[in-house]
């Protein structure tokens, strides 16, 4: 199921312009990653409309230049099944079926199995991809500096060295009305008051906080005021498993997940 690329790119060119805007907590944005409590190990962020047009110009051959670029949707088989970036390879972590119990993903298997993906190649342009910017950083991490990680260190593993963070994730998240770091004063019947105020991204003058499930009903994804790849940037996503880049190259795993279809 894919969205009209048209539209979503004009949508995803405006996304980047509110990177940034400061995040909800008042800490600027700057370089995109939301998540600044956590390190950065990686090389840098990257936005979802830069990652999408860097899968699409690596389509053309005439243009490449060295290892073509690969985008790693480390989100569980669930969230994959529901709908990814045409192209990506799911290599979920930490979790694979998306419940914390669940069948953990351990650095040295996602160091590995993105290992085979590129063939060796460490030069290798890797984007990591999840629902909102969270476990992309974790899994960029050990993928650009192993040492870093009990589950890798001291196993001699080389760095990859071309990692980046799409730092707005699949899902994303809603972004709020501030200048600067400061709240913008909105007025309300006459009286000034603080925020933050969500935006009203798609500019339906509604600014919707629920997220509304429309592949399975046990995964909630769609939210046209949210930030990421399938929602406000509205680029193109599919819910087809392709066997070369299904986890573990076997999409049976994806149908034995007794998922619920929306009517």
């Amino acid at each position: 199921m894919n969205l009209k690329a048209g539209i979503g790119i004009l949508g995803a060119v405006f996304a980047v312009a509110l990177s940034a805007m400061a995040s909800a907590n008042g800490i600027p944005e700057a370089d995109g990653n939301r998540y600044w409590v956590l390190p950065r190990l990686y090389n840098s962020e990257i936005s979802v409309s830069e990652a999408y047009l860097e899968m699409e110009h690596s389509k053309d051959y005439k243009h490449a230049k060295g290892p073509k670029p690969v985008l790693i949707d480390v989100r569980s088989l669930r969230e994959y099944a529901s709908g990814h970036p045409d192209d990506a390879y799911n290599v979920p972590y930490p979790n694979v079926n998306g419940f914390y119990n669940d069948a953990p993903q351990t650095p040295l298997k996602l160091y590995k199995e993105v290992y085979r993906i590129v063939g060796g190649r460490m030069d290798t342009p890797i984007m990591t991809l999840c629902r909102t910017g969270h476990r992309s950083v974790l899994a960029g991490n050990i993928l650009a500096d192993p040492e870093s990680d009990p589950g890798t260190a001291g196993l001699g593993l080389l760095p990859f060295t071309n990692v980046r963070n799409i730092w707005a994730g699949f899902v994303g998240q809603p972004r709020y009305a501030f200048t600067g770091s400061d709240i913008t004063l909105i007025v309300e019947d006459g009286k000034l008051t603080g925020g933050p105020y969500p935006l009203d991204l798609n500019n339906d003058e509604v600014v919707q906080t629920e997220d509304t499930a429309d592949v399975y009903t046990e995964t909630r994804d769609a939210n046209p005021d949210k930030d990421g790849w399938r929602n406000f940037a509205g680029l193109p996503w599919t819910t087809h498993i392709q066997r070369p880049l299904a986890y573990e190259r076997d999409p049976s795993l994806y149908s034995d997940l007794n998922l619920t279809p929306v009517q």
